[in-house]
């Protein structure tokens, strides 16, 4: 019995990933996306679209059939997207990733930990707070979206609005100003 499409595919990304000395997260940094799109692929969460496979294969300077093709040469390394050499060298020198788990508090504590550095600050952006976090931390998050809602709930005795919104006049919401009231760490206590 053959394979199915999606299996031959996740095949041949998993042979140019360990070719290149690549990881899944790799990929999701290069697609600038927040979830690991291989795991949602193999899993059948997000079933590959044209878009994503030609998103992948133009990680590694292919169009989606190349890629595709079992058959199709692999390219030299000089020949990949800058990024993506970047990446490959990047990779080769700070080795395989390492996960760390965190739990909610560990989580919550680490954000404290960073809101360290915007306690003198009038305001401050959740934005300003993501890009100050370590970057493993960053992908546990997976978006500026998650520190505004531990804004909003577990750490709203740690920060509160200040009334101000940036302004970028761009459509959709604007982002609010926070600034520091409590660096004390611990869960929020539920009244």
């Amino acid at each position: 019995m053959s394979k199915n499409i999606v299996d031959e595919y996740i095949d041949i990304l998993q042979y140019y990933l360990e070719y290149y000395g690549l990881y899944h997260i790799d990929i999701k940094n290069l697609l600038n996306t927040s979830t690991d799109i291989v795991q949602d692929i193999k899993k059948g969460k997000n079933g590959p679209t044209l878009k994503k496979l030609g998103e992948i294969a133009q990680l590694f300077g292919l169009n989606y059939y190349e890629f595709g093709n079992p058959e199709f040469k692999v390219p030299e390394k000089e020949n990949l997207p800058t990024l993506t050499q970047e990446k490959i060298l990047w990779r080769a020198e700070v080795g395989p990733p390492q996960s760390k788990k965190y739990n909610k508090l560990d989580l919550n504590n680490a954000v404290i930990d960073a809101l360290e550095a915007f306690k003198d600050m009038e305001k401050f952006l959740p934005s300003e707070v993501y890009d100050s976090l370590p970057q493993e931390l960053k992908e546990k998050l997976g978006s500026t979206i998650r520190i505004t809602g531990l804004f909003s709930d577990e750490l709203s005795e740690n920060v509160e609005k200040t009334g101000e919104k940036l302004d970028k006049g761009e459509v959709g919401r604007k982002q609010e100003y926070y600034k520091v009231i409590s660096l004390e760490k611990g869960l929020k206590r539920k009244k």
